[in-house]
């Protein structure tokens, strides 16, 4: 499995940020205390203590966790966004979300069940394994 964690460090995460280009292929789960652009293709769990972008090219198969998030590409999967989600124009997403906010454009795809939940309370979420896991809008997971 192909794991990608940064620094922990407050001030070093402060103004930490990846990009997976296009043409980037990659199976297996990502960890970052940052922000994300991603425009290739992702299999696997992605958590994001601050933005996510999804580019337009960029194809996304897993759980998101982000602090907040712009979808411009494809998602098919569980999305858990504290803060804002915005599925842009050329936005798709198949899969259920639990959001803080959410922003949908006019020509947006969405299909799945939305959970929206009260500015500043914590997501909690019951998994398969009857695991709790909670991730709330300041980010801590």
């Amino acid at each position: 499995m192909f794991t990608i964690v940064k620094s922990k460090n407050s001030a070093e995460a402060s103004g930490s940020s990846s990009l997976f280009s296009k043409g980037t292929s990659i199976l297996g789960d990502i960890e970052c205390d940052g922000d994300i652009r991603v425009d290739g293709k992702i299999i696997g769990n992605i958590i994001v203590t601050g933005k996510l972008i999804i580019g337009e090219a960029a194809e996304i198969n897993g759980e998101v966790k982000a602090n907040n998030a712009d979808v411009y590409g494809k998602i098919i999967g569980k999305l858990i966004i504290a803060d804002l989600l915005t599925i842009n124009h050329t936005g798709f997403v198949e899969g259920d979300l639990y959001a803080g906010k959410l922003q949908i454009e006019s020509s947006a795809t969405f299909n799945g069940v939305c959970h929206m939940t009260l500015p500043g309370s914590v997501i909690d979420i019951k998994q398969e394994n009857g695991k709790k896991v909670e991730f709330s809008n300041a980010a801590s997971h």
